[in-house]
């Protein structure tokens, strides 16, 4: 059941419902419902609440994972998934919307992780069962792409529209964004097109690629974090108001994600994936120290741009060396374990910054988000030494050749 390339774009649609979800809660709907229950207190109740997700969301993606496996084994439909993580996202966002109290925004919270973390785990495996390696570059382009859009249209949602308008909007994103690929993505996969030459191993290459990923993660689940409070305390409140700015950066920096991306898959024929990587990693570099030498619009503008087209970048060539490192006799619980490289980052971000913010005392939102972006420059940087480690490899590249090296 491989895909023809045409059919990337189908299958990248529900990575777009997935990611204007996530643009619209992690970047500004979860600060802004933290400054309004907890006031000058909600950057460090910030910390507690992304942990928390983040624990749950590699709990349901793990459970999934192993469901989603034992699905394709007996030969099933991943179907279900996909319709009960999708359902219970839909429910959670809206009482993440309409909660009053701390411990309805935390419950909601939590159901969020759980439902898109469910359909996000028979997804992941979906995309490269379907797309022959020769075409996982493209498919990789699209995913990017739609990652980088998905984030812009909710971060406007969540900057300009109000709460019940959002409530309603974001379920109806998800749901029709499943709609196109849902029959691709509901097809049995025939166990017998995997490779029977595959190594079962695990190689140098794939330490050295979860662990660049999960530094490069680390710093850009930092600043979309404490990009808010940048702007809260950055002197911006005069221009509009900051979940407007927040908002607006947060579009900026996704749209040129997607020209990222493009950029990246176009150029893709004459660097290697490691060499695209490298490039993105470093233009995200810096525009993060932009923010931490400088405050106010220009500073805001230039590095949100810079920033995304680095990102974009970088995606672009992520999932094409995921799809090739995974192994492929248990797809999901691969992809699972490769994405532990973003969930724990999830996690991580803003505990170590907590952590290390109690130590240094930063005064003030600008001071203490000026000091959590010194963390992510010093993050993208580790990142991308450890991604100069990966051997170099073209568009031919494959998880046997890695394994030898």
């Amino acid at each position: 059941m491989r895909a023809r390339i045409s059919e990337a774009a189908r299958l990248s649609f529900f990575w777009f419902g997935i990611q204007a979800v996530w643009g619209a809660i992690l970047g500004v709907l979860l600060q802004a419902r933290l400054v309004a229950l907890f006031g000058d207190v909600a950057a460090q109740r910030y910390a507690f609440f992304a942990a928390a997700g983040a624990a749950t969301a590699i709990l349901a993606q793990f459970v999934s994972a192993l469901l989603s496996d034992r699905a394709v084994a007996r030969r099933a439909t991943r179907a279900p998934l996909y319709i009960v993580g999708t359902t219970l996202s839909i429910g959670a966002i809206v009482l993440f919307l309409r909660g009053n109290s701390a411990p309805e925004l935390l419950a909601a919270y939590i159901a969020l992780q759980i439902g898109m973390n469910v359909a996000i785990a028979p997804y992941q495996a979906a995309v490269p069962e379907y797309l022959e390696r020769a075409a996982q570059r493209t498919g990789s382009a699209w995913l990017a792409a739609m990652q980088s859009l998905g984030n812009a249209v909710g971060a406007v949602i969540a900057a300009v529209a109000t709460p019940a308008v959002t409530a309603a909007m974001l379920p109806l994103l998800l749901l029709g964004a499943l709609a196109p690929a849902y029959r691709l993505l509901a097809r049995v996969v025939d166990p017998r097109t995997i490779e029977p030459d595959e190594p079962v191993r695990i190689s140098r290459a794939h330490v050295d690629l979860f662990g660049s990923r999960a530094m490069i993660f680390l710093a850009f689940y930092t600043m979309l974090g404490y990009l808010y409070f940048w702007v809260l305390g950055s002197g911006l409140a005069d221009i509009a108001a900051p979940r407007t700015i927040a908002g607006a950066a947060i579009v900026a920096f996704t749209l040129a994600g997607v020209g990222g991306a493009s950029l990246a898959a176009r150029l893709g024929k004459r660097f290697d994936l490691r060499a695209t990587a490298i490039a993105g990693v470093a233009c995200f570099a810096l525009a993060t120290a932009l923010y931490v030498v400088s405050r106010g619009l220009l500073v805001l503008s230039v590095a949100s741009i810079v920033g995304g087209l680095g990102w974009g970048a970088f995606l672009s060539a992520d999932w094409a060396l995921g799809a090739r490192y995974v192994l492929p006799g248990a797809r999901s619980l691969g992809f699972a374990l490769w994405n532990l490289a973003v969930v724990l980052p999830q996690f991580f971000a803003p505990s170590l910054v907590g952590l290390l913010a109690t130590i240094v005392r930063p005064n003030g939102a600008w001071a203490t988000s000026r000091f959590a972006f010194g963390i992510a420059f010093f993050e993208l940087i580790v990142g991308m030494l450890w991604l100069v480690r990966l051997p170099q490899a073209g568009q031919t590249m494959e998880l046997r050749g890695l394994g030898r090296r």
